[in-house]
């Protein structure tokens, strides 16, 4: 409990020590062009790559664009996933991206697990983090190289147990979010 608090607190301390360094006077933009991207941008967030309803099956643009293009498809997918790139980023705001590469970081670099979870919870004081986390996943988790294979532009799912796996890991993201939730309002 003290190692979370701690690692919370650290995360906090960075991203201040980020925002503290003098800043140029910058003006928001308020124009309608402005409002619509933010709004986009943030409908996007928690829009699901891959969707299904009672009689349908959508696929967005963003996982056809990555069935489609390699190029991007690496960007996306690195050999290995690495704090530097999550960084990079999340300094562009790129945060879907980020949180993919943030989940598998969970799986693999074990030792900065509360890294992960801290970072999930202060952004969950700004944003929905667990319909994030779900759409993160509903959107990167079918096209990953570990788990597909792209013919002919189509998906061929040839790991269903890593993608099973990765969802766990969602889950259990999802878990800590709701436990922070709910103690933040018993407190």
């Amino acid at each position: 409990m003290i190692k979370k608090f701690i690692t919370i607190n650290l995360v906090l301390l960075l991203c201040l020590a980020e925002l503290s360094q003098a800043q140029p006077f910058m003006k928001i933009d308020t124009t309608r062009e402005s409002v619509a991207y933010w709004q986009h941008w943030l409908g996007d967030l928690t829009e699901m790559g891959v969707d299904k309803t009672k009689d349908s099956f959508f696929v967005r643009e963003e996982v056809v664009k990555m069935m489609k293009d390699s190029a991007y498809r690496k960007t996306i997918y690195p050999t290995a996933y690495n704090w530097p790139a999550v960084t990079e980023l999340l300094g562009k705001m790129e945060l879907k991206k980020a949180f993919w590469h943030m989940i598998n970081l969970y799986e693999t670099d074990t030792a900065h697990r509360d890294i992960v979870v801290g970072t999930f919870l202060l952004y969950d004081s700004l944003l929905d983090m667990d319909k994030i986390l779900l759409s993160t996943y509903y959107t990167y988790a079918f096209t990953d190289p570990e788990v597909c294979r792209i013919k002919n532009n189509k998906p061929d799912i040839f790991r269903p147990d890593i993608l099973e796996r990765k969802l766990r890991t969602t889950r259990e993201l999802v878990s800590f979010v709701w436990g922070y939730r709910k103690q933040k309002k018993t407190k």
